[in-house]
């Protein structure tokens, strides 16, 4: 096996057992390690919902990046020790970050993602044999008939601030379901890479399980998954794309690009229309996307469309974005 399994178990400072298991390539010593990525669960999922992802991740770059991967269980979930009603998971988190610095000294050390949601209700979906996504609902306020929204997170990091501009938005009315595209395509990766066939397949399932058809906005690198979800599946109402897009499609270990124009998305952006399609650049972002890629975009892609450039995505825009979208 190109990875090997250790589980154990770390104390928090108030006394709770957390069940662990750490991912590492095989053969490779903590000395030699330079980074620790730690895939945190949404309570109430356990461990078994992101084990896929750790192990996807080592088994494709084995020893070439020297890192391992920690999951988890949260207090009160799965193997780890906690009573119902204690959602102290900071305390977890910092006894996680304590551990990584008394075992290893001085490593790169990250969070990918966040363990509790303000107001967004875990799901997890059933996609193909051995493919699920994990999706936070977002109840809308006051609306009749509200539309859908799927937000995707920029890839390993549905952050607070993620959490809140999808309170946000549905406040304002919509149904909307976050998720961080990065675990599922993990999931949907793991027997086979991935060609846009199955981008599309696992989409179409989804959509049948929302209250609507969607409206897709893609934070950065996500961006590129929403386009091209958006161009293949007739079923998404428009998309909204932030940021950096063609690089979100460029991890070989997850998708069946060997040939190049396989996921070019200039070729893809027109088959849009008539739907709408709004490309956002984040000017001084590093992820905000080049101006040669997104006039690239705009100029393979149809009316109707828009490119706006702002220093910082606000709720503000992103709801006169959805209005447009909307209009006849």
């Amino acid at each position: 096996m190109p990875f090997t399994e250790e589980p154990f178990g770390i104390l928090t400072d108030d006394n709770l057992y957390l069940d662990c298991i750490l991912v590492k390539p095989t053969g490779m010593s903590d000395e030699e390690l330079r980074t620790i990525r730690v895939w945190v669960p949404k309570f109430p999922l356990t461990k078994s919902s992101v084990i896929t992802c750790a192990r996807q991740e080592v088994r494709s770059h084995g020893a070439r990046r020297k890192v391992a991967h920690l999951v988890f269980d949260l207090r009160g979930t799965g193997e780890s020790e906690g009573v119902l009603g204690d959602h102290d998971f900071q305390k977890d988190l910092h006894a996680i970050a304590e551990w990584a610095k008394e075992r290893f000294g001085r490593i790169s050390f990250g969070l990918l993602g966040t363990p509790g949601s303000e107001d967004g209700r875990v799901h997890l979906w059933p996609l193909r044999a051995g493919s699920v996504m994990e999706s936070y609902h977002y109840p809308p306020t006051g609306a009749l008939l509200p539309p859908t929204v799927l937000y995707l997170s920029t890839y390993g990091n549905f952050s607070q601030h993620d959490d809140a501009i999808c309170s946000q938005l549905a406040e304002a009315g919509y149904h909307v379901y976050g998720l961080d595209p990065l675990r599922y395509l993990l999931h949907a990766s793991a027997n086979h890479r991935l060609k846009p066939d199955d981008l599309a397949a696992d989409l179409q399932i989804l959509i049948q399980m929302l209250p609507s058809k969607p409206i897709i906005i893609g934070q950065p690198l996500a961006a590129g998954l929403g386009l091209m979800w958006t161009s293949r599946v007739n079923k998404v109402a428009g998309v909204i794309s932030v940021g950096r897009a063609q690089a979100g499609l460029s991890p070989s270990h997850i998708f069946q690009n060997s040939n190049p124009y396989t996921y070019l998305l200039h070729r893809r952006v027109g088959d849009i229309s008539p739907r709408p399609l709004a490309l956002v650049q984040l000017q001084g972002n590093p992820l905000g996307g080049e101006e040669d890629e997104l006039a690239t975009l705009m100029q393979s892609s149809k009316m109707p469309h828009r490119l706006e450039q702002v220093s910082r995505l606000s709720v503000e825009l992103l709801l006169e974005l959805l209005t447009w979208m909307q209009r006849p």
